[in-house]
């Protein structure tokens, strides 16, 4: 993404001129060496590919590092990973796997802090198939979305609960069709036998 794709007449001081300068870096560094401004540029480029529009700049700072946007990914950093490369690769599953699902027209950063998304993306993207992973227990709590399935089987709120779900043997229909669901939804099942 190039400086002059945001309308220059909106920039409101040089900080934020040369923090939108760094967005083209994106074509030349490799992602490991990404910091926020290569990142930030990034989701915009996505947003603009996706929307056909430019993202709506929120301002609310004279310096970009204090910015909304920065603030966003400092949160999803604290939520998700400071890796660039997970982060980039958790803008990319947002890209394909949240905003399509949008009832409306995204038009803040703050989608993807969101946590069902990030709690989704975490247990069953990231750390899925991972055989060693001591971040995912009993009480480790379900994304809203698999609790919506769930709702008319009782309170399932947890991993254990949901592992201790899946020892029901012989299982009722109504808990395979759940478990169908969930699977659609990306659920690893190999994550239930492991905090068991």
């Amino acid at each position: 993404m190039k400086n002059e794709e945001i309308e220059l007449s909106i920039i409101p001081n040089d900080r934020y001129r040369k923090f939108f300068d760094k967005f083209a870096e994106i074509n030349i560094l490799p992602v490991e060496q990404w910091k926020p401004p290569q990142l930030i540029g990034y989701f915009a480029k996505k947003y603009k590919d996706y929307y056909h529009t430019d993202y709506q700049w929120k301002f609310n700072s004279p310096s970009p590092s204090k910015c909304f946007e920065v603030f966003q990914l400092n949160t999803l950093c604290s939520k998700l990973s400071s890796k660039p490369t997970i982060l980039k690769e958790y803008i990319d599953w947002c890209f394909v796997n949240v905003v399509p699902k949008a009832k409306r027209k995204l038009t803040s950063i703050s989608f993807i802090t969101k946590e069902d998304a990030v709690i989704f993306y975490k247990l069953n993207v990231l750390l899925a198939g991972q055989g060693n992973n001591n971040t995912i227990d009993r009480s480790t709590l379900l994304p809203n979305n698999y609790k919506d399935i769930l709702q008319s089987i009782g309170s399932i709120n947890t991993y254990g609960d949901l592992a201790f779900l899946s020892q029901i043997n012989p299982m009722p229909d109504n808990i395979v069709s759940a478990f169908d669901q969930l699977t659609k939804l990306g659920l690893d099942k190999s994550i239930l036998s492991r905090i068991i």
